[in-house]
């Protein structure tokens, strides 16, 4: 796989496929730390004088945040300090004239590239390379860039699609992610994982990739409420409602890791709730729990503080309204003297939230689905075509 380095690509025009898939508050686009990260490949293109057309998707279909990119395309033009040129079809004149038109630095935005039905289909490199879509842009371009790592587990098209047709690269992100996710999966010898979120299928298999080579594993989020429960703590209304959301598809394979690795597994010992902190054995009935409780916090801090290396995925709880547990414990991370790395889609995102900065971290990786895969072991749909 070969990145950008020492490629020319002045006066080329270049197909960027990039992820700016933004958290919409308010009905608009919120920048995050991934939106930053991934205006410095852009920024990197404009140096080497190409003409970019860039590819990216918001959201998906009938949810909430499946919108337009044409406020992303304000944004973009802000970061870059000049004009972001926004074309809103995805065939006929509209695109030609807009790549026609390109000089060289210049920069446009193709419409969410998931308003497309053929975009969301999991098929093989070899079936979307026919994709009509993928067959007309390419018609128009030199080269493919894919820097899109956080939607790298996806065999869709405009991710896996254009290889067959263009001289492909990774970007810069796509390459650094890779580098830095393959030190802490493969040289991992020791250290602690602080694992939480929403869902415990996600980290199961990080569990059992990594687990014989830690010292030890911080549950908290669902996961850590699912382990509770395992062990047969009742904690009020959460337990049903973990059932009748479908967080506990993972359950047996939590329970089967408890048992073999009981002694490196860390449990909460208190939680919180809208009234107060509870022992996980007390919770009230009727009440929801929201976070790892005070004592919780505390224990896992002194944990990390003496970690040698800790990745942290996922948040302690519900962090948007109960932060405490949250931002203690990414504190603890960011004042660690070891190696530490923090990735997952809601993980990265804290880092400002909390007040942290990104140079406070050996690496912030700003995927969700693709870090967690790539820790799992598991090969991505994108990184393969880019292999191949």
């Amino acid at each position: 796989m070969q990145g950008i380095t020492g490629v020319s690509l002045e006066a080329k025009n270049v197909l960027l496929r990039t992820d700016i898939n933004l958290p919409i508050e308010d009905g608009k686009p919120k920048p995050t730390v991934r939106f930053e990260r991934y205006m410095q490949t852009v920024k990197r293109l404009q140096k080497k004088g190409a003409r970019t057309m860039v590819v990216a998707h918001q959201g998906r279909p009938a949810r909430d945040d499946f919108t337009s990119l044409r406020q992303h395309a304000e944004l973009m033009s802000e970061e870059l300090d000049g004009e972001v040129s926004f074309v809103q079809g995805f065939f006929g004149s509209e695109v030609g004239d807009a790549i026609a038109s390109m000089e060289e630095g210049d920069v446009v935005l193709l419409e969410n590239v998931r308003m497309l039905s053929e975009e969301l289909q999991n098929m093989s490199p070899e079936r979307h390379a026919q994709d009509y879509f993928v067959e007309r842009l390419s018609s128009y371009f030199d080269v493919y860039i894919n820097d899109a790592f956080s939607a790298a587990h996806r065999s869709h098209g405009s991710l896996v699609g254009f290889n067959d047709h263009l001289e492909s690269y990774a970007g810069p992100v796509m390459e650094r992610e890779l580098q830095n996710g393959r030190k802490v999966r493969d040289r991992f010898d020791s250290g602690t994982l602080v694992l939480g979120g929403e869902k415990p299928s996600d980290i199961i298999g990080m569990m059992d990739e990594m687990i014989e080579n830690v010292d030890r594993i911080l549950l908290g989020g669902i996961p850590g409420e699912l382990a509770l429960s395992i062990k047969g703590n009742e904690l009020g209304e959460k337990s049903s409602w973990i059932t009748e959301k479908g967080f506990d598809s993972g359950r047996d394979d939590l329970e089967r890791m408890m048992e073999k690795h009981g002694d490196k597994i860390y449990l909460p010992e208190d939680v919180r709730t809208e009234t107060g902190n509870y022992r996980v054995s007390e919770v009230p009935e009727g009440e929801m729990t929201w976070d790892i409780g005070k004592e919780t916090a505390e224990k896992y801090r002194k944990i990390i503080e003496d970690s040698e290396a800790v990745v942290m995925k996922g948040p302690m709880g519900a962090f948007e309204n109960h932060e405490e547990g949250t931002r203690k414990i990414l504190d603890a991370v960011a004042d660690s003297g070891g190696y530490t790395v923090i990735g997952g889609g809601h993980t990265s995102s804290l880092v400002h939230r909390f007040d942290r900065e990104i140079d406070e971290f050996d690496h912030v990786s700003i995927a969700g689905g693709a870090f967690v895969r790539y820790m799992s072991g598991e090969k991505l749909a994108a990184v393969e075509a880019l292999k191949e």
